[in-house]
C-alpha cells in the first residue's frame, strides 16, 4: 500500500510540474502569433509599395515612348514638307 501511495504521489507531483508553464507558454505563443501577423502585414505593405513603384515607372516609360513617337511624327511631317517644296 505504501508503494502505491508513493507512486500516486509521485505521479501527482509530475502532473502538477508539467502543467505549471501553461500560462507562460500561452503568452509566448500569443507573442509569436502577433509577431507573425506584423511580419505578414509588413511584407504585404512592401509588396504593395513595390507594385505601385513599378506601375509608376511603367507609366513614365509609356509617356516617354508616346512623346518620342509624337516627336518622330512631327519630324517626318516637317521633312515631308521640306521635300515637297524643293
Amino acid at each position: 500500500m505504501k508503494k502505491v501511495l508513493s507512486i500516486v504521489a509521485i505521479a501527482g507531483m509530475a502532473m502538477l510540474a508539467s502543467c505549471g508553464n501553461a500560462e507562460e507558454l500561452k503568452r509566448i505563443a500569443d507573442s509569436l502569433k502577433q509577431d507573425s501577423q506584423m511580419r505578414a502585414d509588413n511584407e504585404k505593405k512592401m509588396a504593395d509599395s513595390l507594385k505601385a513603384d513599378s506601375q509608376m515607372k511603367a507609366d513614365a516609360a509609356q509617356k516617354t515612348a508616346d512623346s518620342m513617337k509624337a516627336a518622330a511624327a512631327a519630324d517626318s511631317a516637317a521633312n515631308a514638307d521640306k521635300k515637297g517644296k524643293k
